[in-house]
C-alpha cells in the first residue's frame, strides 16, 4: 500500500492493519501508536484481552509522522522525551521494542537500549517533545544519535515488506526475549545476497571491474560476511575473510617470499553493513555451509559466468 498521502491518524490504522493486526493497538498517555500482546482464547471465540493498565503487555511503543521527509532519529528522540516526560516506564512494563515511522519506512529498537537516558541527571524533561528546537531535544538527540544508529532496525515499506512481515513474526512475542534475525538458509542465500547487493556492495570501497578482471567478485564479500561471527570470517579457505572494519583478500607470497595480503574498506564508516546484518542472522547453520560455498557460481552475474568457464552454467 502507497501511505505517502495518508495524514497521521489514517497513516497509523494502515500500518496497523497492515502489519499489526493480530496484536492489541492502543494508546498509553501521549504514546499513540502501542502494540500489546492481544488474543486470548474464550471458549470458542479469540478476542482481545482487557488489560488493566499495570498489567498491559507492551510489545512496541512508537513515534508516528506522517509524509516521508523525517529524520528516524528526530522521531525516535521526540519518542523518547514523551516517555522521559510522563516517566511512562514507572505506570507501564515497557516494551521489548521502541519505535518510529513514517509513509516510507519504520525502525525498531530494543528498549534496554535506550532506558538508561532516562536516568541521567540534571535533565530537563518538561518541554514539549513535539518541538524539535529545543536546547533539550538537540542535546538528546546528540546523545542518542550514535547509539540510535548502531543499534536500530530499520525497514522500508517499498522494498522490505515481506523482512518486515517476517521480524514481526518472529519477535512479537511476549515469550521472546532477545531479538531473533532472519535465517539464512540453503533455500534463501541467493535471495539475501541480492538484497546484500543493493545495501551493502555500493558502500565497500571497490572498484569492481578490476576486481572481476582479476577473479574476485561482490560474491566473495557477502561469503566473507554471511560466514562469521563477531565480525571475524569463520573460514580463512575463502577468497576474502572479514577482519573486523575491513575486509582481507586471499594471501599472496611476492618476489621476496613474504607472505603479503590486500585490505579493503568501507566508505560509509559500515553504517549501510551493519544495518543489513541487523535483520539477518549469520552464520547460518554450520550443515548448509560447504553447500552455499559450493554454490558460490549461483551469485556469479551472468555475464562474469559467461567470460570465465569456471563459473559458468549454460541456461535451460
Amino acid at each position: 500500500m502507497d501511505y505517502k498521502k495518508l495524514k497521521e491518524e489514517p497513516l497509523k490504522s494502515a500500518v496497523q492493519q497492515d502489519f499489526f493486526n493480530s496484536y492489541k493497538y492502543t494508546q498509553i498517555g501521549n504514546i499513540d501508536f502501542v502494540i500489546a500482546k492481544n488474543i486470548v482464547e474464550r471458549g470458542q471465540t479469540s478476542i482481545f484481552d482487557e488489560f488493566e493498565n499495570d498489567d498491559l503487555k507492551s510489545l512496541l511503543w512508537a513515534e508516528a509522522k506522517q509524509g516521508t521527509s523525517h529524520d528516524i532519529f528526530e522521531s525516535f528522540v521526540q519518542l523518547i522525551l514523551t516517555i522521559g516526560k510522563e516517566r511512562t516506564f514507572e505506570k507501564y512494563l515497557p516494551p521489548k521494542y521502541i519505535g518510529a515511522f513514517d509513509a516510507e519506512k519504520f525502525a525498531f529498537i530494543e528498549y534496554h537500549e535506550i532506558q538508561g537516558i532516562f536516568y541521567q541527571n540534571d535533565f530537563n524533561w518538561n518541554v514539549t517533545p513535539s518541538n524539535h528546537d529545543t536546547k533539550e531535544f538537540r542535546q538528546l538527540y546528540a546523545l542518542c544519535k550514535n547509539l540510535l544508529e548502531e543499534n536500530s532496525i530499520l525497514f522500508y515499506f517499498e522494498t522490505q515488506t515481506a523482512e518486515f512481515k517476517e521480524f514481526i513474526k518472529l519477535n512479537f512475542k511476549t515469550d521472546k526475549e532477545a531479538t531473533e534475525k532472519i535465517s539464512v538458509t540453503k533455500n534463501n542465500f541467493t535471495f539475501v545476497f541480492q538484497k546484500w547487493s543493493d545495501k551493502v556492495r555500493p558502500t565497500i570501497s571497490v572498484d569492481w571491474a578490476k576486481a572481476n578482471k582479476a577473479g574476485i567478485i561482490s560474491a566473495d564479500f557477502f561469503l566473507a560476511d554471511l560466514l562469521s561471527s563477531n565480525e571475524e570470517s569463520l573460514k580463512d579457505s575463502l577468497y576474502v575473510v572479514l577482519r573486523k572494519t575491513k575486509y582481507e583478500l586471499a594471501k599472496k607470497i611476492d618476489e621476496m617470499g613474504l607472505v603479503s595480503t590486500s585490505s579493503v574498506g568501507f566508505n560509509d564508516k559500515q553504517k549501510a553493513y551493519k544495518q543489513f546484518w541487523s535483520i539477518y542472522a549469520r552464520p547460518p547453520k554450520e550443515e548448509y555451509w560447504n553447500y552455499i560455498i559450493g554454490r558460490r557460481d549461483l551469485l556469479v552475474p551472468q555475464d562474469i559466468r559467461e567470460r570465465k568457464g569456471s563459473y559458468f552454467t549454460p541456461q535451460i
